[in-house]
């Protein structure tokens, strides 16, 4: 198993690599955002502590002088993407990895990144055929550990690409309203969980489980897909999921993290506002979630702007 890769030089080759050329060459050289939420509230580039914004633009100046050196790596398209999309810049790689694309069209690894930030774009059914197109792409081929720029605490990978695909491609699809696609594919996401990694992905594949079920009047099945989960799980990074699960099983009271501003934890105790029949609670909740959020929440705006869609 493939270890956390937090993929950074040396202080002193950063200089040597930012001579190779000028920053213009490179596509979405200046930063930029998506304007709006679903509901029409501003959507910003996160303010981040000073410390925090300087190791995030260092690493986006390093994968770009890398995409300078070696355009004709297709890890180098990646990386300048990823390292955009951790410091909040979505639309801009978003564009890097369509000029990675554009130069390695067969990599399944481009089409997986885009569409994940296609999906923060709001641009639901590309990033929906993204996926598709990167699960065709990948084929029978072996999996491979995904690795991460933002390690955990233990410095664990735990998650794959195919997994990764067909993890967030489920997700993705209850923006659309396609809840049986959600069910089916968080049963087989969880099917491609190394076992070490089984009970973290458990979790929020059960998360959105109960919801689709749910949202789909099946509420027998969801009660069954959320009571799976036992306490004493061994988790290495879900634990907001973990909390958030205990909300919608009723072991956990909402009011004891009335003041969190995890949206994986509102977004659950807004919708189990939302199935209990308390329409003005869960509508205030969910526009809270997205205004709190300098790049909004794209669930609870699917749910603000339209509540009764279905795909099917």
């Amino acid at each position: 198993m493939s270890p956390r890769v937090a993929i950074r030089l040396p202080a002193l080759a950063l200089p040597l690599l930012l001579m190779a050329a000028p920053a213009s060459a490179l596509p979405g050289a200046d930063a930029g955002k998506c304007a709006t939420s679903m509901i029409g509230t501003p959507l910003t580039i996160p303010s981040f502590l000073p410390a925090t914004q300087k190791t995030l633009d260092e690493d986006i100046e390093i994968a770009a002088a890398a995409l300078r050196i070696a355009p004709d790596r297709e890890d180098s398209h990646i990386w300048y993407g990823r390292r955009l999309d951790y410091a909040g810049r979505i639309c801009d790689a978003v564009d890097a990895f369509s000029a990675g694309i554009k130069q390695f069209p067969d990599s399944y690894k481009l089409y997986r990144f885009r569409a994940r930030d296609l999906t923060r774009a709001r641009r639901f059914a590309e990033a929906i055929a993204d996926y598709e197109k990167a699960l065709e792409l990948m084929g029978d081929r072996p999996d491979s550990f995904e690795p991460d720029g933002m390690p955990n605490p233990i410095g664990l990978t735990i998650s794959t690409y195919r997994g990764n695909i067909v993890y967030y491609h489920a997700q993705t699809s209850f923006a659309t309203g396609d809840y049986p696609t959600v069910i089916a594919g968080m049963a087989k996401s969880l099917d491609l969980a190394a076992d070490f990694a089984r009970d973290d992905m458990r979790v929020p594949t059960a998360y959105w489980t109960y919801i689709a079920y749910r949202k789909m009047g099946e509420h027998a099945k969801a009660r069954a897909a959320i009571d799976a989960i036992e306490p004493g799980l061994k988790l290495i990074e879900n634990f907001t999921y973990y909390q958030a699960v205990q909300i919608m099983q009723g072991r956990l009271d909402p009011a004891s993290l009335k003041d969190t501003r995890d949206s994986t934890i509102k977004f659950a105790i807004a919708m189990e506002r939302r199935f209990a029949g308390d329409e003005k609670g869960a509508k205030a909740l969910l526009t809270e979630i997205v205004r709190e959020n300098p790049q909004g929440h794209w669930p609870s705006e699917a749910e603000l702007a339209q509540p009764n869609r279905k795909a099917y």
